[in-house]
């Protein structure tokens, strides 16, 4: 945790100080705020998630630097799996039970753009290295202990100490916006992404559980 950490620190120094050189040689820099919503392909359901990117276009608008976060919680994911339980565990006489999923991703983005048809369409091609924690839950009456302990308690119990985890994001992707608003700068954008986690490992999920395509829909303001 403390390396990941001190590379997004230092991710953050490096983003601030480009754009505070960049603002030095042009008359200013162009910020931007986007939030987006977005859709997880796993094999049998698209996971739902909400988030955004905030930062600033430099070297003349031909990049994009931002921090960036995405997330899933329970009540934008309607979806559960069944799962069994470790040889000889149990929970209230079941051998198995209904789970959800929830995660949050955040880190840093670099998106080199280009200008298409004349200027009305812009492509990026947003580049994304952060850290994500992930992890599956107990939902319904389950979260109704049997012996009055935490349920997270009870999760690290069943899925042998490995309810949830932590691990390195590695995401690339494609993107297209059109501007919605010329005067007030709003676009409204399109993305394929594929993402990549390193070092997250559950009972559940196992290795693999976040290596899959991602599709986003998003605004963007500017400035």
């Amino acid at each position: 945790m403390k390396k990941y950490s001190l590379f997004l620190l230092l991710s953050a120094c490096f983003l601030v100080g480009f754009s505070q050189e960049e603002n030095a040689v042009s008359p200013k820099v162009k910020w931007f705020f986007a939030p987006e919503a977005s859709g997880m392909v796993h094999s049998d359901h698209l996971g739902r998630t909400l988030g955004f990117q905030v930062g600033a276009k430099v070297a003349r608008e031909r990049l994009m630097l931002a921090f960036f976060y995405y997330g899933r919680s329970g009540p934008i994911n309607p979806h559960t799996q069944t799962v069994a339980f470790p040889e000889g565990v149990t929970y209230k006489g079941q051998s198995g039970i209904d789970v959800r999923a929830d995660h949050a991703a955040f880190g840093v983005m670099v998106a080199p753009q280009f200008p298409l048809a004349g200027g009305r369409l812009t492509l990026d091609i947003p580049v994304s290295f952060g850290q994500i924690g992930a992890g599956f839950y107990l939902t319904g009456e389950d979260r109704d202990t049997p012996d009055g302990r935490t349920v997270s308690a009870w999760e690290n119990d069943l899925f042998n100490q490995a309810d949830a985890s932590f691990g390195y994001l590695l995401e690339g992707g494609l993107r297209l916006r059109t501007t919605l608003s010329p005067a007030s700068g709003i676009e409204a954008g399109i993305g394929v992404h594929y993402s990549r986690v390193l070092g997250w490992d559950t009972y559940v999920g196992g290795t693999d559980y976040y290596n899959l395509p991602r599709i986003s829909l998003f605004l963007l303001f500017g400035n």
